[in-house]
């Protein structure tokens, strides 16, 4: 059966959370990160989080594109650590970047997967299922090892038995990460926060490769980073997608939270995975680390539910709102123009 076997990330409380936030950008108040296991909050553009668990100990840091990057007149005072990070984003497109630096505690013996799902089926309408494939289908063909399932609710049986898989789209570790810089013993891994540089060599044999391309050890620091252009978690929409005008995630997920979680498919070796590419069945994964995302405006449920009430009403947030969003149940628009997008 599936294992969540996360550790410790920032014990926050609410109090905690909203003196952390003071000397950032109020708009990072709409959203919520939160830890899976210890079930506490990690605040964006602030300062690293500790994860520990059976499979590596290590930290991450939340990078997340705020509105006074493009709008430099937006009035607000920063404290340092969130005016560098704006000053970071100034010249990328990019509208988020998530930072993990780890050791292992083990070697693992399946592939590893960063993988983005939810917790129920989707409910989608036909053009919108129709696009949604198409954009996978385009993805696979850049990725070879990109997996993905629509999830159909499973029955009692495969639930309590684990045979079933959640809506979800996953990548290889090695090929998903845009930047991995390997530190050996004795040097000193790079700081979270900044700017983390890797040879454009490395970066095309991870991707062509995917796994097998990072030797896993004990001794080695791992430093990672993940970014995109095309997803917004404070505005929850998608955008900058090439023939698509941007769209609200709610559009795909409804209002669930969206969980992102690194995992080990187990009973395979990643040369035997490559061949047969078996389904992520729940009972066939470790689950390492799973952060659920929330926005204020625009999901509801999950472990962060509480928080961002009370948040929500200490900040005083009621009479604030984010720009219109459109409907869940409306179908994507495309573009006439192509838009052309790097980081």
């Amino acid at each position: 059966m599936e294992q969540v076997t996360e550790g410790f990330a920032n014990s926050v409380s609410i109090a905690d959370v909203v003196d952390a936030q003071l000397g950032q950008h109020p708009a990072l108040d709409t959203m919520c990160v939160m830890n899976c296991q210890t079930k506490q909050r990690i605040i964006p553009n602030s300062s690293v989080s500790i994860l520990d668990n059976e499979a590596f100990t290590g930290q991450v840091m939340l990078l997340v594109r705020t509105p006074d990057v493009d709008d430099p007149q937006d009035g607000n005072i920063l404290s340092e650590t969130p005016a560098r990070i704006s000053k970071f984003f100034s010249d990328k497109k990019r509208r988020f970047e998530f930072q993990f630096q780890i050791k292992l505690k083990k070697v693992p013996e399946g592939p590893l997967f960063l993988g983005c799902e939810l917790e129920h089926q989707i409910k989608c309408g036909t053009i919108t299922k129709a696009m949604v494939n198409l954009l996978l289908t385009m993805v696979r063909r850049i990725n070879p090892g990109f997996h993905y399932s629509w999830g159909p609710e499973p029955s009692k049986k495969d639930y309590v038995s684990g045979n079933y898989e959640k809506t979800h789209l996953s990548f290889p570790v090695e090929a998903s990460m845009d930047r991995i810089i390997v530190s050996k013993p004795g040097e000193t891994p790079p700081e979270l926060g900044y700017e983390l540089f890797e040879s454009n060599e490395s970066v095309k044999r991870r991707r062509k490769m995917g796994a097998g391309s990072v030797v896993w050890n004990l001794e080695d620091t791992y430093t990672m980073c993940l970014w995109s252009a095309y997803c917004d978690w404070i505005l929850w929409k998608s955008l900058n997608v090439p023939g698509m005008a941007p769209f609200s995630l709610c559009r795909v997920t409804g209002q669930q939270p969206i969980y992102l979680s690194v995992y080990e498919v187990t009973g395979t070796t990643p040369a035997e995975y490559r061949k047969k590419r078996p389904p992520h069945y729940r009972k066939n994964l470790n689950v390492y680390t799973r952060l659920e995302f929330s926005n204020l405006e625009h999901t509801s449920g999950g472990l962060a539910e509480t928080v961002l009430r009370r948040s929500k009403v200490i900040a005083g947030l009621e009479q604030q709102s984010l720009p219109d969003t459109d409907s869940v149940d409306s179908d994507f628009e495309t573009a006439s123009r192509i838009s052309h997008i790097t980081s």
